[in-house]
Order: C-alpha cells, then structure tokens, then sequence
C-alpha cells in the first residue's frame, strides 16, 4: 500500500478538528474526577481555610491537608493538638484526615463507608462524598449514626491557581 507522505489542506483540517474535540473531551472527564485539589471555605466568611489533596489508594479515597490559612485575626492551626493517638500533636500540613472511602456501586461520583477528622476538635466521624455533575464542587458529609445519620455537611471547590501555589 502507499499512503501520501503529506496530507492535503482538507485533510490536514479534519485530523485537527479531530484532535481539539478529542482533547476537550479529555480535559473535560479530568474534570469531573474526585481526584486532585480541593478547598474548604469557611462558611461564615466566605475564605479558604483549607487546601487538600484526594488521592485513590488500593481502590479507596484518600485525603492528605497540603495548606491552612489563617482566619482573621487568628493564626493557622499547625499542629493537632485536639488529636487522639498516633496523629496527637502531628502537624496537620501533610495530616491524612480523610480516608477508606469506597465507590458506591448504585451512583457514579459518590464515597461511601469514609472517615473524616476534624483537626480542629480532634473528633473522627463516618462520611461519604458525593462530586456534582459538572466536577466542580464536592459534597461532603460526616456524620454519626444511632438510629439514623445525624450530621452536617461541607461543599468543597476547586482551589484558584493563586491558592495553588507553593504546594
């Protein structure tokens, strides 16, 4: 067979057009992954109090705190004092806080059977994660259960390039 060793101006548009749409499509389903960076904004002022990474380890989500920041007029918890056990008085930059989430068979994007620390009481509690359709916003909600699941939950959003830096 011989095949041209160029490609004709028509031709060589098409392959183009082909390669943008494949990578948009690329770039888009890396969007609407659980993985990477996310941050937690505080919900009375609005700021980002934290930055941290989720990460899969032999088949379950992981998170590991990369970033704090300071609140007002406060600043930035480094240790976690409030901690039981090995991660007492451990700093919390590099503190893996979330962890053995499991991918829930009966929804795509949703963590189930989790645990979540609160560095700033030391109290570990039960959760699940659930990513929203466009990959943009993570739901996150820690609970307890006694007879049912009594808790709160937490939006996480992607971090800014700004806050991105120095990670």
């Amino acid at each position: 067979m011989n095949f041209p060793r160029t490609l004709s101006p028509g031709m060589s548009f098409l392959v183009l057009v082909c390669i943008l749409v494949l990578s948009t499509q690329t770039v888009l389903a890396n969007n609407k992954s659980v993985l990477g960076y996310w941050k937690h904004l505080d919900k009375d002022t609005g700021q980002t109090q934290s930055i941290f990474q989720l990460f899969e380890d032999k088949g379950k989500l992981v998170g590991r705190i990369e970033k704090v920041f300071p609140m007002p007029g406060k600043s930035a918890q480094t240790i976690c004092s409030a901690c039981a056990g090995a991660q007492k008085n451990k700093p919390v930059v590099g503190m893996i806080f979330f962890w053995n989430f499991a991918r829930a068979q009966a929804a795509e994007g949703k963590w189930v059977d989790g645990k979540i620390l609160n560095a700033e009481d030391g109290k570990i509690y039960d959760a699940e994660a659930e990513l929203s359709e466009d990959g943009k916003t993570l739901k996150v909600f820690g609970y307890i259960r006694v007879l049912f699941k009594i808790g709160g939950s937490s939006v996480w959003q992607r971090p800014t390039a700004a806050e991105l830096q120095g990670l």
